[in-house]
């Protein structure tokens, strides 16, 4: 069993970016659930937010097939990459701290 690592403000940060991905992830699949003609700036945002994983994801999206594409499963695929990043970042920056202290 590994032991719990302390929560610092990287930690913190990671915590806090995964909060906002997945807040307006839920926001863009209740947009696309309920409104007749959906103009998904959330989406967007969440590209954005998201960056660099989240453009490759996007610009890939149009690749497609149009019968491939479900909005629903871009937005999952960008909430994916928001998640992965934080993880990444969080994961690297507690590595280069073990390597300098």
């Amino acid at each position: 069993m590994t032991k719990p690592h302390k929560l610092g403000p990287v930690g913190c940060l990671a915590l806090a970016y995964s909060g906002l991905v997945l807040a307006l992830g839920i926001f863009s699949i209740v947009v696309l659930l309920t409104v007749q003609d959906p103009i998904l700036l959330s989406g967007v945002a969440l590209m954005y937010l998201t960056f660099p994983l989240g453009w490759v994801i996007w610009q890939a999206w149009d690749l497609l097939p149009i019968e491939l594409t479900n909005p629903i499963v871009l937005v999952l695929l960008l909430m994916g990459a928001g998640w992965f990043q934080a993880w990444a970042v969080s994961r690297l920056v507690r590595q280069l701290a073990r390597r300098n202290g």
